[in-house]
């Protein structure tokens, strides 16, 4: 596996972590609750390391079943009663003039010192994660009471005004950095990083970034770079959508959870997702994954995707999985389609590699270039291209896998 020596990294063939530097998934359960009518979840879980970002300072005072729990005139916000060194907050936890310059004011406990979750605000974790260079994430969303995501597109989530998503990441269980992004009444979105004391008891607005922290490759992303990834999404949000919500393995805000709630416009053709398996077994679990890395954030029809021009589309998409004739194919999937034996655009060190070579991982461009990170990348940029310095070797090896066990000749039509 230590190909990365001797690989370019194909522009165009690869993953942007979401403003994201840290963290593989966590163990996630099955979110349960589902109304009749929709399908029972059979596809493996996604990576042979499992979901598996840990819940730290998770308080547990809120249920994470109970959506939109707010009070209807105002948004979650802390007192700034927490004996901290610090200004009072703003009654709304909002940006009156510039951003907070605490996580405290931003809406996200109600009690800052014992870490209670404000009314309304719910954990929750995709059924399959973006790498983060093995931290460890937690997830909070808050929806503005009375108001819905707009499903009119299932492929493309619009979030109403006054969303508010925070990501925690930790690393050997030390709490380092939260990220909050914020839509705004203009529709734009607002992208703060808050960076944890050592000592764990507050925080700072640190908007350029910090690399090596704490002697590690661990970085804590400049927000300037944050756009580098969301823009790849019509309404920036990586991770809730169909999939992330609604396969196997996703908890707090489900597919399920936020139809049943009403808290969709466009109800969805069911509310648990099944990726669609091949003679292999091991499809399921390598789509899902290349779909949070790559499709997601990156290779995706969207215009304002950095890698849209590749002509790779590696986005699972309701269509597909849906599709009119019947049941769903991996041979129908674009993930597939675009990708088996069709050759790369660019010759890595002047070898003429597939996407994916059937039968032949070794190959195949697709998980070469998962792997490939600095200074073992050489002279050509990593794939994804920044922040991230730590590959996530073990659920590459999912595609890997699946890869290997393809025909020869590829999947039946």
């Amino acid at each position: 596996m230590r190909l990365r020596n001797q690989l370019v990294l194909a522009i165009g063939t690869f993953v942007l972590p979401a403003c994201s530097a840290g963290s593989p998934a966590e163990n996630a359960n099955d979110a349960g609750t589902s109304d009749d009518g929709t399908v029972s979840l059979d596809a493996p879980p996604f990576g042979e390391a499992g979901a598996r970002d840990s819940n730290l300072l998770d308080s547990g005072a809120v249920d994470s079943g109970s959506m939109n729990a707010s009070p209807a005139d105002s948004s979650p916000s802390d007192s700034g009663d927490s004996g901290l060194p610090g200004a009072p907050c703003t009654s709304d936890g909002g940006i009156p003039e510039g951003n907070p310059a605490e996580l405290r004011c931003t809406g996200l406990y109600i009690d800052w010192a014992n870490k209670i979750l404000a009314p309304g605000v719910m954990q929750y974790t995709p059924g399959v994660v973006l790498w983060s260079d093995g931290a460890a994430k937690t997830r909070w969303l808050w929806l503005p009471p009375g108001t819905k995501i707009d499903t009119t597109d299932i492929d493309e989530w619009v979030f109403p005004i006054g969303t508010k998503i925070w990501k925690q990441f930790a690393v050997g269980n030390k709490i380092i950095e939260t990220r909050l992004i914020w839509k705004q009444p203009d529709s734009s979105w607002t992208y703060l990083v808050y960076r944890w004391s050592d000592d764990g008891l507050s925080t700072y607005n640190l908007a350029d970034g910090e690399t090596n922290v704490n002697g590690s490759t661990y970085e804590v992303p400049a927000t300037w770079k944050c756009t580098k990834c969301h823009q790849g999404r019509k309404d920036v949000v990586l991770g809730l959508d169909l999939i992330g919500t609604g396969i196997q393995g996703a908890t707090g805000v489900t597919l399920a959870s936020l139809t049943l709630q009403g808290l969709l416009t466009q109800r969805p053709p069911v509310t648990n997702i099944v990726i669609p398996e091949d003679v292999t077994g091991k499809a399921a679990a390598a789509l899902g994954w290349v779909h949070m890395n790559c499709g997601v954030t990156c290779h995706n029809p969207n215009l304002t995707a950095l890698g849209g021009y590749s002509g790779m589309r590696l986005k699972l998409l309701a269509s597909q999985l849906f599709p009119e004739a019947g049941t769903a194919k991996v041979a129908h999937q674009d993930i597939y389609a675009m990708c088996a034996n069709v050759p790369s655009r660019l010759l890595p060190n002047g070898h003429p590699y597939m996407r994916i070579a059937p039968g032949n991982s070794a190959q195949s461009l697709i998980p070469l270039v998962s792997l490939a990170r600095d200074p073992e990348a050489g002279a050509f940029a990593p794939m994804p291209p920044l922040v991230s310095h730590v590959p996530d070797v073990a659920d590459v090896k999912l595609i890997q896998n699946w890869i290997d066990a393809l025909p020869d000749g590829g999947l039946p039509p």
